[in-house]
C-alpha cells in the first residue's frame, strides 16, 4: 500500500465502524470523520486501487485480506499509543488526538519497544 496517513485515518475508521457496525457505506464513513461524501468516494477509489478494499452488496465497504492486514496494524499503533498516553497522564481527548498523529510516524520497531514497555507497566 502506498503510504498515506489520509488513507490510513480512512483505513482505521472502516475498521472501527465494522467493528461498531458490523457494515460500512461512505455514508458512514463521512459522519465518523467529519468529512464530505466525495472526499470518501476520492479515498474509496485510492483504496480500490491499491487493492485494500472493494465494494460488497448494498453498497458495503470490505476489505480485501491485505487491507484487513494493515487496518489491523494501523488500529493497533493507535491503541497501544493511546494507552501509553494515559499511563503518563495525558486527557482522553488529547491521548486520542495525538495517538493519532503518532500511529503513523513510528516504526516498526518503535511500536515494539513501547508495546513491551506499556505491557510491563500495566501488569505491574
Amino acid at each position: 500500500m502506498e503510504k498515506s496517513t489520509s488513507s490510513e485515518d480512512y483505513m482505521k475508521s472502516i475498521l472501527i465502524l465494522h467493528k461498531r457496525k458490523g457494515s460500512v457505506r461512505s455514508v458512514d464513513i463521512a459522519e465518523e470523520m467529519g468529512v464530505s461524501k466525495p472526499s470518501v468516494c476520492n479515498a474509496m477509489k485510492k483504496l480500490r486501487k491499491q487493492k485494500m478494499v472493494y465494494f460488497g452488496g448494498e453498497g458495503n465497504i470490505l476489505f480485501t485480506e491485505e487491507g484487513q492486514k494493515i487496518a489491523e496494524k494501523i488500529y493497533k499503533k493507535h491503541s497501544l499509543i493511546f494507552r501509553f498516553l494515559r499511563l503518563i497522564g495525558v486527557n482522553r481527548e488529547n491521548a486520542d488526538r495525538e495517538a493519532c498523529l503518532m500511529e503513523h510516524a513510528i516504526s516498526d520497531e518503535t511500536y515494539d519497544c513501547l508495546k513491551a514497555f506499556v505491557h510491563k507497566q500495566e501488569n505491574v
